[in-house]
């Protein structure tokens, strides 16, 4: 029928998919609000893409608490696949425009740890989706426990991603001089 009932089944296996969808939303939004200073050294547009993502990611998270809604799931999906097939291009072929087109770029942890956040933001989200929020119930204990753990695996990614965001422009300068960092 077109849109899941908001704020109904709380303790359902779709309701905590969401919870951890919005967690790895967040995450990822951490993430690239840490790597837009040194894209907007390099290229103000891919500053401009990466805080745009980060805003996106932010308040998509606040929402789909809020409502999980098919079009809010819907629009967080579409994004966050747009963002990893643009990651994959990138990294394989090169970025399709700017000053480094068709120059494929490194893989760095920062890299990784946004991809798996999205790529969970993408499944919880589908999952949702396909099950509307009236699913299979969960036990208030199990839902504790996985969003506990959930709350772990994100904040251990979350930190290796900033960590490795805010160094990222240091790689490209160390190669580029023939230095390296000690």
């Amino acid at each position: 029928p077109g849109s899941v009932a908001p704020r109904t089944a709380k303790k359902t296996d779709s309701r905590l998919a969401a919870r951890l969808a919005a967690l790895a939303a967040l995450g990822a939004s951490a993430i690239h609000f840490a790597v837009v200073p040194n894209h907007w050294q390099e290229w103000m547009p891919a500053g401009l893409f990466f805080a745009s993502i980060a805003l996106f990611q932010l308040l998509w998270a606040r929402l789909v608490l809020a409502r999980s809604t098919t079009p809010v799931l819907a629009v967080g999906i579409m994004v966050n696949v747009g963002a990893i097939a643009l990651w994959a291009l990138s990294r394989t072929a090169g970025a399709p425009f700017g000053p480094h087109a068709g120059e494929a770029e490194l893989v760095l942890a920062a890299d990784l740890c946004a991809l798996l956040l999205q790529i969970y933001v993408v499944m919880g989200a589908s999952w949702v989706w396909y099950r509307g929020l009236q699913g299979e119930p969960v036990p208030v204990f199990v839902s504790a426990l996985v969003l506990m753990g959930a709350v772990g695996v994100v904040a251990l990614a979350s930190t290796v991603g900033v960590a490795s965001g805010l160094r990222h422009g240091h790689e490209a300068s160390a190669s580029a001089d023939g230095g390296h960092h000690g």
